[in-house]
Formats: structure tokens, sequence, C-alpha cells
């Protein structure tokens, strides 16, 4: 039944996608990019089960699980595990595991390989209803550039005393420790339901999106390195961040990921504005 069951998931992603199946891109247009991007990815876990094997479906996608401790001096440090990433019915789950009080966090993240150099990416997620929670949605290259888009859930609505309400951008130069950040108030409830949070990522800007909405762009900070992508739940106690850390469990559900890349300045081909 496993083997059936993940091959009726495959067969769903090869298909999931009708743009592809009715013409051939050459390159892949955004707004305010110049250029475009010549490979698009469509991971679509709407038609996951639970109880197929995560690791194998993430790996045929190009996508891994970590598993290794964050120390975080000053704070109660976290661990990846792959046990807190799972196939459920319709999406990917990552877990925050409830914190027992004493010990490591026990979290979870995925991540792509490192071939990412400016891109479009969007995920559809439904964030955790639980507090103190960073959800993050982000492109990294260690010890050199990030690029955020980050939820916390005990301040999605509300302001704490050192959080304001909203979700969080940022780009961070991690050579210097230079940042830029931006804070954005949610016009919904991000844990009732599904919604797209995108990032476009050019060599002069980076631009977000809401359900297709243009919220803001960074223009400073710029990373112009190839990295990966992340997508992580966690929380290490601090106030003036992530909060918490849970004391319950807390899920947050991913419904798909789509990935424009490799990057051109000059369309070729079949141009698809997306």
């Amino acid at each position: 039944m496993l083997l059936l069951s993940s091959l009726a998931f495959f067969t769903a992603l090869a298909t999931a996608n009708p743009l592809e199946s009715r013409q051939s891109c050459g390159t892949y247009t955004v707004p305010s990019v110049p250029g475009g991007f010549t490979t698009r990815k469509f991971i679509d876990f709407s038609t996951a089960t639970a109880g197929q094997n995560t690791q194998t479906v993430l790996a045929n996608q190009g996508l891994y699980i970590s598993d290794w401790p964050i120390p975080d001096p000053g704070f109660i440090p976290h661990t990846f595990t792959p046990n807190n990433v799972n196939l459920v019915n319709g999406a990917l789950s990552l877990k925050v595991s409830a914190y027992s009080g004493s010990g490591n966090v026990i979290s979870s993240e995925i991540f792509t390989d490192e071939d990412i150099r400016y891109a479009s990416v969007r995920t559809v997620l439904k964030s955790s209803g639980v507090p103190g929670v960073c959800e993050g949605m982000f492109f990294y290259k260690d010890g050199q550039g990030e690029i955020d888009l980050e939820i916390l859930t005990s301040t999605t609505l509300t302001s704490s005393p050192k959080v304001a309400a909203g979700f969080w951008t940022t780009n961070h130069n991690l050579t210097n420790g230079d940042k830029v950040s931006s804070v954005h108030p949610f016009g919904f409830d991000p844990s009732a339901g599904f919604h797209e949070y995108r990032v476009d990522w050019s060599p002069t800007a980076t631009r977000y999106y809401v359900d297709g909405t243009y919220i803001g762009q960074l223009t400073s900070l710029i990373p112009q390195i190839t990295g990966s992508w992340l997508w992580n739940a966690w929380s290490n106690g601090d106030d003036g961040w992530s909060a918490g850390p849970p004391t319950t469990d807390s899920t947050t559900l991913i419904r798909s990921i789509e990935i424009y890349k490799d990057y051109v300045t000059t369309t070729t081909g079949t141009v698809c504005p997306v």
C-alpha cells in the first residue's frame, strides 16, 4: 500500500501543473524583474497521505531534512530532527514539539541543494496557531547572506512589548552582521487557512507577495551568491523574537512549493509570465 500511494503521489506531481503540459516555456517572467528564469519546479503535497516515506519523497524532489542541533547562546538551543518532518494527508508537516522544560526545543527544517542564485519562490502554507514558534521561508548561505520571510506565531495579529505584529522580511549580510528588515501586518489570521507567501529575488531587490498581492520590497544588502532555500519551524524562547517555547505541539503545514530559478538577463523561447 505504501508503494502504491507513493507512486500515486509522484504521478500527481508530474501532472499537477497544466501550464507545463500545454506548452514549453523558454523563460518565466515575473513583474519588476528584468529578464527571467529558465527552470521551474513545482512540488505538490496536496495529494500526499500520512504514512508515506517522507525522506524518500522529499529527496526525489531535491529537498532534504535537517538533522543537527543549533546552539543559541543566551537562549534555549533547538535541534532540527527528521522525526518532526512528516507527510500528512494533503500537506507536509513541520512540527515543533511541546517543550518539556529542559534540553533543546525539538524543531524541524527542510532545504534545497545549494544551487539557487536569484529566484521566485512561492510557498502555500498554513501557519501554526500555537504561540512561541518562528516559521521561516528563506534563502541562506552559511556565513555569507540570508533572505527571510518569517512568521512569528506569538505576534501574528497582536504586538508584544518587544515585537510588532505581522510577518517579517529581512536581507542579512552575514559577513558583517548588517541587516535591513520590514514588518508587514496581516490582513487575515494565517493559522485559519493556507496562503501563498512569495519572495522574488533579483540582483537589485527582494520583493514580497502574499496571495499574489505585492506587499513591499527591500533594495539593500541583496545577496549575490548561490545557496539553499529553506523552510523551518523552531523556537528558542527569545521574548524579542520567537517567544515560547511552545507548551503544546505546534504544526506548520505546507501544501506546495513552487520555485523559478536559473536567472537570465535576456528572455529566450516562449515567454511565460508567472
